[in-house]
């Protein structure tokens, strides 16, 4: 596996729409960089790294990694828990060995900026960028209170109506932050301190991307030739992207990303997807993560905080099924080195939610219907 030359496809997203989908790897690289990113870094390589970057508060010792733990539940970085000299805990979020981040100067400015508009986020002591191919990139960040909803929500179901409400409102708090551009965010801009997307229009940033997630679902069998073109057309020339409003949008806003004392959101973490974007596709996002009856709440609580958007239905169902053709185009190749009977049922609720994305906007048939 030639590091190198991975790395320079993997840390691009000029072309991104959704960067787990759209990072220029094959499924075997994937399956490759993933797969043992825990075990092929060790707690004292860290210790020693992370101390020659810290200043005066270094770290004391790194607790051992345990895989189980509601902080080791992502799919891209291997999360560890450091204790500081002064007692205080940190996360440290570390990309695979030998692969280059490429994205953590704006995660940390992302969050930076969050936390300046009164948002629960965290602030960020140290980054590490790639040296060479036996170095690991890292973050070092404040570990913030709270249990993930996700956990909390385990043990207290019944609250559960009352914290989508409150991940409504947060979510509407945060999209009160307007950025620059469209997309992604550049990483090197980032590092002066300037949060700009890579690209000049939403439109472009929707599209990025979209060709080759459409051509791995017919690929897989997932959609006819007829539909994918009709699906192609109708995210090329639809007069909703022609939208100019840019907000921080998280883009992975889910109970696992985010903390609770059981009555707030206390902690929004993960910020390895933010974009700029409209509003709209992140309340879509999130949608394509729950059952259908959760979006009630949650809307409650986001327009508690904001006025309704115009067209909001329309463009909500837009966005729904450009995260859902995104979405789709990822399990369908994590499935090819993870064949659990978990990714198969994502596979099939993704299938159903196309279908009713297909018959909502009349995919199926030539003279496909525009949204307007």
């Amino acid at each position: 596996m030639n590091l190198r030359e991975i790395n320079q496809r993997i840390s691009d997203r000029s072309d991104c729409f959704y960067w787990q989908t759209d990072r220029k790897i094959s499924a075997e690289e994937a399956a490759m960089i993933w797969k043992d990113r825990h075990s092929a870094i060790t707690n004292e390589e860290l210790l020693d790294k992370i101390n020659d970057s810290l200043k005066d508060n270094k770290l004391a010792y790194i607790k051992p990694f345990d895989e189980k733990a509601e902080t080791s539940l992502g799919n891209v970085n291997s999360i560890r828990v450091g204790v500081l000299e002064s007692g205080k805990e940190v996360i440290i979020r570390c990309h695979p060995k030998g692969v280059r981040n490429g994205y953590f100067y704006a995660e940390s400015l992302t969050s930076k900026i969050a936390l300046e508009n009164a948002l629960p986020a965290y602030e960020t002591y140290s980054i590490h960028e790639l040296e060479n191919e036996s170095d690991v990139s890292y973050q070092v960040i404040e570990k913030l209170n709270g249990s993930t909803v996700q956990f909390f929500l385990k043990e207290h179901p019944e609250k559960e109506e009352q914290l989508v409400y409150e991940i409504g409102k947060t979510m509407a708090e945060l999209h009160k932050i307007k950025v620059s551009g469209f997309g992604p965010f550049d990483n090197e801009q980032a590092k002066n301190g300037k949060l700009i997307g890579k690209h000049q229009s939403l439109k472009n940033s929707i599209n990025a991307g979209l060709e080759e997630n459409l051509e791995r679902l017919v690929n897989y069998h997932i959609l006819t030739k007829e539909v994918a073109s009709n699906m192609k057309e109708l995210f090329k020339d639809n007069e909703l992207l022609n939208s100019n409003t840019s907000v921080l949008i998280h883009n992975d806003f889910a109970d696992w990303n985010l903390l609770t004392n059981g009555d707030t959101i206390t902690g929004i973490i993960d910020w390895d997807e933010c974009v700029a974007g409209n509003p709209i596709q992140e309340i879509a996002c999130w949608s394509t993560f729950f059952d259908p009856e959760r979006i009630k709440p949650f809307l409650k609580g986001y327009f508690s905080e904001t006025p309704v958007y115009d067209n909001f239905d329309e463009m909500f169902q837009l966005m729904r099924l450009r995260y859902t053709i995104s979405k789709m185009a990822l399990r369908i190749t994590r499935y090819t080195y993870l064949q659990t009977p978990e990714f198969k049922d994502k596979i099939e609720k993704g299938q159903k939610h196309l279908s009713e994305l297909v018959e909502i906007f009349s995919l199926a048939n030539k003279n496909s219907k525009r949204s307007k």
